[in-house]
């Protein structure tokens, strides 16, 4: 993935981006994460790694890109791994409090060997969340070919909700939350002609329909098997 993959605005600090920042720590938060080492995989330049730290998290990234990984460890003060996470993760076993997968699982081919070894770096208890492209989207028939997923390259899973919850569940994980979420601080990232819907200034969460789907799932501590 070349340099110039990580020139686009959805890797520039704009003003929506720091508050949707925001709303992912209070996520975490809200979801029962108050603190401990947080993994962040395909952490790109490492906005969230920062803004994880200046919540009083410990942060980790892991990021395929060793240009976008360097600069993410100048950032802030967060530990950066390089490497493919379809591989097994640099990580030992129940490191970690929590694990991210923000807009990365789509990029996967391997899905269920990324969840296995999301899960086996989650310590008991430990929380996943995952916010990908919604294959529901009411925006996909209306904005056809011009819809994110199809304007990406790199896109090579389209998840529905269904599908995301089945997956999350043959990995080991218990489901806690999973809907659909609509991101007006971003917006227009991907297709510009969208960017005016930006002055709406949240995120807004629905059963069904939203742009993309936000799962919440805590690692269960055993599973047939293991």
């Amino acid at each position: 993935m070349g340099q110039s993959y990580f020139d686009r605005e959805y890797f520039t600090l704009h003003d929506g981006k720091r508050r949707y920042l925001s709303f992912l720590v209070d996520l975490l938060r809200r979801s029962g994460v108050t603190g401990g080492r947080v993994l962040d995989v395909g952490c790109g330049l490492g906005f969230f790694l920062c803004a994880l730290s200046r919540s009083g998290f410990e942060p980790f990234g892991l990021e395929k890109n060793a240009g976008a990984a360097e600069r993410a460890r100048a950032a802030c003060d967060a530990s950066v791994s390089v490497g493919d996470a379809e591989a097994p993760f640099p990580f030992p076993d129940a490191y970690f409090s929590a694990v991210t997968l923000f807009d990365v699982i789509e990029h996967f081919r391997r899905v269920p060997g990324v969840l296995a070894e999301c899960r086996r770096v989650l310590e008991p208890g430990g929380k996943l969340f995952a916010i990908t492209l919604n294959a529901g989207s009411l925006a996909r028939p209306l904005l056809g070919k011009s819809w994110s997923f199809f304007l990406d390259p790199t896109h090579v899973t389209l998840f529905s909700k269904s599908s995301l919850r089945r997956a999350i569940a043959e990995a080991g994980f218990q489901p806690r939350r999973l809907t659909t979420m609509s991101n007006f601080y971003l917006i227009g990232e991907g297709n510009p002609r969208l960017k005016p819907l930006r002055r709406i200034g949240r995120v807004i969460t629905t059963p069904w329909l939203g742009d993309s789907l936000l799962a919440v799932a805590e690692r269960r501590a055993t599973t047939v098997g293991q």
